[in-house]
């Protein structure tokens, strides 16, 4: 997904050398979860999903859990931006679906400071149909590209790679606060 009309980058990827398999590829398919398939960016949406919801029900309280996401943003936009074009070398293409370091770092951007609705309390079910909604609503932003996102995924190498998906991240986070604020709480 993504990078679809940006032919100038597609043909500087044609023009890259082909590049070996290598532990490269495991770190930027999410430890292999970009190879499941179908919808590799939605399967990587998961561990981080995952991650949120162990948090919520065994009460890891805010501040730590956005600290948590924000590392985690660091670390997988760090990772992505220093192997952004070897990817694009391995998979000879300009945003590989596989590549799901860019997931790691919107979902973060989503799940940072936000609110938990008074009416999820402890119930696990409740706060798992929370994090279902938040996922669901990046998910929903990554694949829309509202601008500026449909710009950002034009820059080079993983720099739009992640870009695009760290503007839906935003995007779904401000959404997730005016809702919870305004109705959930």
């Amino acid at each position: 997904m993504g990078h679809k009309s940006n032919a100038a980058l597609a043909a500087r990827i044609e023009a890259l050398p082909w590049v070996k398999s290598s532990w490269r590829k495991w770190v930027v398919t999410g430890g292999g979860v970009g190879f499941l398939r179908p919808a590799p960016g939605s399967w990587g949406t998961c561990p981080p999903a995952a991650i949120y919801l162990l948090f919520l029900v065994t009460g890891f309280a805010e501040p730590g859990r956005s600290g948590f996401f924000l590392g985690l943003l660091l670390l997988a936009s760090g990772l992505l931006i220093a192997y952004g074009k070897w990817a694009a070398a391995y998979f000879r293409q300009v945003d590989p679906g596989s590549v799901v370091l860019d997931e790691y770092a919107g979902f973060a951007v989503t799940v940072m400071f936000m609110p938990v609705p008074a009416l999820c309390g402890n119930d696990p079910w409740k706060l798992f149909a929370f994090v279902a909604a938040l996922y669901i609503l990046f998910r929903l932003t990554d694949t829309l590209k509202i601008p500026p996102s449909n710009y950002l995924e034009r820059l080079p190498w993983g720099w739009g790679v992640l870009c695009d998906d760290l503007s839906a991240g935003l995007q779904a986070n401000l959404v997730g606060q005016i809702v919870v604020r305004m109705w959930l709480s």
